[in-house]
């Protein structure tokens, strides 16, 4: 089963797994010293030290070798096979852990008592921050390399040019199809979407505002909100709400958000009519020209 495919790594400037190695080995270090720190200063059988030199040449060491788990990511298909190399990594790394905290009692600061004992739950510990710092970097690039695919295949359907081409939404647990030329409009929500048809059919789809802008047939969308665009021959007018919000009407019955400083490019009017605008009461407008041939 193949998680994520080296096609779907390639060509995401600044997501390359190579480029990522750095940043996440430098988070683990950080976060598996915090950890231990803090589990340091709850044991009542020893004196605390914020910095203790064993402890940091352990965290280093580990990160290090998180590094190359990580790195080997970039050397072959992210599938199971590849998971079972990052794991020939962990193992041997565990290992080199666990002979440098035994050299370090032995050594470097003699302490016979318990010697394997206690640096073997240092290490099983380790491996767990190594498992949870493996896992969340595992979602991270997964989500990304997910949304990639998803952006590359919406735009190659949209430079097409197949009318019966569209965006496949999500919807509840539902995944459905709306055509290009079905979508009445778009709203933005967080990392996402919402694209709406005609029809009332609703549903996510993981990309921006923009790039959806930018894949629609030129110039049948228009921006009405900062997190909003409107299909032109579907506005039908607009009206305000008593808070003072307004809303842009549709052939459908629908209503999006409609920005005072986008007023002017939905109605092609002049700087009166948006003064008009703002003073208008919760009621339907169609000043002059029917708003949709904006």
């Amino acid at each position: 089963m193949k998680l994520i495919s080296r096609t779907s790594q390639a060509g995401q400037p600044g997501d390359g797994w190579k480029e990522g190695a750095w940043p996440a080995a430098v988070l683990f270090c950080l976060s598996t010293f915090a950890i231990s720190t803090f589990r340091a200063s709850l044991n009542p059988d020893a004196v605390f030290e914020l910095f203790n030199p064993k402890r940091i040449a352990l965290i280093v060491a580990g990160a290090g070798v998180f590094w190359l788990a990580v790195k080997q990511a970039d050397r072959h298909q992210l599938d199971f096979r590849g998971l079972g190399r990052m794991a020939m990594v962990a193992l041997p790394g565990m290992a080199m852990l666990f002979a440098i905290a035994v050299g370090w009692d032995l050594l470097i600061e003699p302490r016979p008592d318990d010697i394997a004992a206690r640096n073997l739950r240092w290490i099983l510990l380790w491996g767990g921050y190594f498992g949870t710092g493996i896992a969340a970097w595992l979602a991270v690039h997964y989500a990304a390399a997910l949304a990639h695919v998803q952006a590359a295949q919406t735009a190659s359907a949209s430079r097409s040019g197949d009318p019966d081409l569209g965006f496949w939404v999500k919807t509840g647990r539902q995944t459905i199809r709306i055509p290009h030329d079905g979508v009445e409009w778009v709203q933005a929500e967080g990392n996402y979407v919402r694209i709406h048809g005609a029809d009332g059919a609703h549903g996510l789809v993981r990309s921006t505002l923009s790039a959806i802008e930018a894949e629609m047939e030129g110039g049948a969308f228009l921006r009405v909100h900062r997190s909003a665009l409107c299909r032109r021959s579907a506005i039908r007018g607009y009206r305000r709400k008593p808070s003072g919000a307004m809303l842009a009407l549709l052939a459908s019955g629908a209503e999006a958000p409609l920005g005072r400083s986008y007023v002017r490019d939905v109605l092609g009017a002049d700087r009166g009519l948006q003064t008009a605008a703002s003073e208008m009461d919760d009621t339907v407008s169609q000043p002059g020209a029917e708003p949709a041939s904006a």
